[in-house]
């Protein structure tokens, strides 16, 4: 087991030569160090402090400092009433076009995590078909979580025609991934130009079951259209998201 690991980690460095450090620092470096091997894999839940603190050479005081350590380094999720969960890896902020949240800083930008629900054949009405010129599409379905306070769902259409394949991708391949440069090194399809709209408005009903909100709350729709090279529409997706967010980052982005 992981933590009898960890006991023995604790265990060995009281009795070894190597510079002493709080044994708390010791006891987050091995659980960094269990994540990233592996040995501890994302979104997996740790066990209750109280039962950490029976297997581990550790008082109480010792492993909440610890995993607080852990949370500030972005290693792991405290949620109140939930419990501590290894974190996901954030897509780097260089690689964000869209979701760009800010910071209360005004200046950063917040850490975003996607989660693929589906990816499905549709031939739904919409302003995306509008958009793209065709009725043949698939929609890659997501869970954006900004900074794990602040949750919307994406949808992502896409011309069947120019994505041969997709729909057999695993969606947990496509999870924390930039799908823009995912879709340019596996299909070709490189977004060259972006226009980003957003208005307020009644959230789907799908949106509103899948975030437990009450039916009909009034939200932030974010439209995004992709245009390849010569302006060719490539993409059209939209998010939605519920009120009182961070603020959001608009304007065209070009390659």
């Amino acid at each position: 087991m992981v933590f009898s690991a960890l006991a023995t980690v604790l265990e060995d460095g009281a009795h070894s030569g190597m510079p002493r450090l709080p044994k708390y620092l010791k006891l987050s470096d091995a659980i960094a160090r269990a994540i990233l091997q592996g040995r501890l894999k994302t979104g997996e839940k740790l066990p209750p402090e109280s039962e950490l603190a029976r297997v581990l050479p550790a008082s109480l005081g010792t492993i909440q400092r610890a995993l607080n350590n852990l949370a500030e380094r972005g290693l792991l999720v405290r949620r109140h009433g939930h419990g501590t969960f290894v974190a996901e890896p954030a897509m780097a902020p260089k690689d964000l076009w869209h979701f760009r949240f800010l910071a209360d800083d005004g200046r950063s930008l917040l850490p975003v995590y996607t989660q693929v629900g589906s990816i499905d054949a549709v031939r739904r009405p919409g302003p995306w078909r509008d958009f793209l010129g065709t009725k043949d599409l698939i929609v890659v379905t997501r869970r954006i979580d900004v900074d794990h306070a602040h949750t919307g769902i994406s949808k992502l259409y896409l011309p069947e025609t120019r994505v041969p394949g997709l729909l057999k991708v695993r969606p947990k391949d496509l999870e924390n991934v930039n799908i823009r440069a995912f879709l340019t090194d596996r299909f070709g399809v490189a977004t060259e130009r972006v226009r980003e709209m957003a208005a307020c408005g009644p959230l789907p009903e799908t949106v509103t079951a899948a975030l437990g909100l009450t039916p009909g709350v009034v939200g932030l729709a974010y439209h995004m259209e992709g245009f390849a090279h010569r302006d060719r529409p490539i993409s059209y997706q939209t998010a939605w998201f519920p009120p009182g967010g961070p603020r959001l980052v608009l304007g065209e982005k070009h390659e």
